[in-house]
């Protein structure tokens, strides 16, 4: 069991490298085609389809098994990767990336089901860990890889390198998952539990906790490329080393954190968390020189705050289920693809309205305020 483990996470690491690649240079590649402030709706279609996939992956699931569900998902997500790097016109590029966001969602589930295949229930949230700090650990890699890129380097380039990985990820999912027992899968449609799920209070503050810190992705991850790139004119292998700074706290902070949570509780974590990023968010407004050091560190703070958050909220959701209640999971795990329908929308908005681009670090940094509000209802012996 431990070795298919292995094979899980190595697959996890594989399969994060080609989508972090992408997901950087995603809405500045868009934005040639669609222009810089109609990017996001883009997204919002991509939103939508990845909604629509997390009601019928459960399906093709049961029918198919883990291990074809797996391969066609990554062989299709290889090919969709192959045909960004030739299009040549609006409708195909658009067409493809609301796409190969729907894979996206279609493969976490995939390896999110697989890896509960392989995990003992006393060992699910070391296990678990372990996976997220190496998928983390390709995210941060791949964007690191963003510094050796030459000035000549075309976008393009990204997704025939990500064309390439995937194949390598289909091929050993092919070779190496063969014997992967499928249990018998029961997925009921989680329509049927959003109900019940939202009038738990303290489910719905935990949905309402990672939705905000999904909106603060979502904003951060399409328009911050674009700032820096076409505003203040970082080149793309220094927005590499920025970036790679940018992340690193995702790779020590979920391990840190736990054992904090349990000496202070979530409540005051997740509190300094969003203060911590709406303060390093709100100063990316008045930030308007060109230094590498300024922004990664403004940026790695975002992200120390951000990390806090990612785990505190986790860990408060499911110490409010048991196993009895595993049909909230898709309940709460909905919040990131609808805050990515949700914020490009508020985005569009904030662009006519306001007088230049770098307003809307202004704005998030007011949002994330409003979870250091949200985080202190929590009552102190709800942790």
């Amino acid at each position: 069991m431990q070795h298919n483990r292995k094979i899980i996470y190595l697959a996890g690491f594989l399969y994060s490298f080609p989508f972090a690649l992408a997901a950087y240079i995603n809405s500045s590649f868009i934005s040639s085609f669609t222009g810089q402030k109609l990017v996001g709706m883009i997204y919002v279609l991509g939103a939508i389809g990845s909604v629509l996939m997390l009601f019928i992956a459960p399906k093709i699931l049961s029918k198919l098994g883990g291990y074809k569900f797996l391969l066609l998902i990554s062989f299709l997500g290889a090919l969709t990767f192959g045909a960004l790097s030739i299009a040549q016109n609006t409708f195909s590029v658009i067409i493809l990336f609301i796409f190969l966001l729907s894979l996206n969602t279609m493969l976490i589930f995939s390896l999110d089901e697989l890896l509960k295949i392989f995990s003992e229930d006393k060992l699910t949230g070391k296990i678990r860990g372990i996976y997220i700090v190496i998928s983390n650990l390709a995210w941060v890699l791949a964007v690191l890889s963003f510094s050796t890129f030459g000035k000549d380097f075309e976008f393009r380039h990204i997704y025939l390198i990500s064309f390439a990985l995937m194949i390598i990820f289909f091929l050993i999912s092919f070779y190496s998952l063969k014997k992967v027992p499928d249990p018998n899968y029961d997925r009921k449609n989680i329509v049927n539990y959003a109900g019940e799920f939202f009038k738990n209070k303290n489910l719905f503050r935990a949905y309402s906790l990672t939705f905000l810190l999904q909106f603060f992705y979502c904003w951060m991850v399409i328009y911050t490329p674009i700032y820096l790139s076409a505003y203040l004119g970082f080149s793309w292998n220094q927005i590499g080393i920025i970036f790679t700074i940018m992340l690193l706290p995702f790779l020590f902070i979920p391990f840190s954190m736990g054992e904090y949570a349990d000496i202070v509780g979530e409540r005051k974590i997740l509190m300094y968390g969003f203060g911590i990023a709406a303060l390093a968010t709100l100063s990316l407004f008045f930030i308007t020189e060109h230094s590498i050091f300024i922004w990664a560190f403004l940026l790695f703070s975002t992200r120390i705050g951000a990390s806090a958050v990612e785990s505190m909220s986790d860990v408060y959701f499911f110490k409010h289920i048991n196993s009895a209640n595993d049909e909230f999971v898709g309940v709460y795990r909905s919040a990131s693809p609808v805050a990515y329908i949700v914020a490009p929308l508020i985005a569009l908005i904030v662009f006519f309205l306001m007088p230049s681009f770098n307003f809307i670090f202004l704005i998030l940094g007011a949002l994330m305020f409003f979870g250091v509000y949200l985080a202190s209802t929590i009552e102190k012996n709800d942790i």
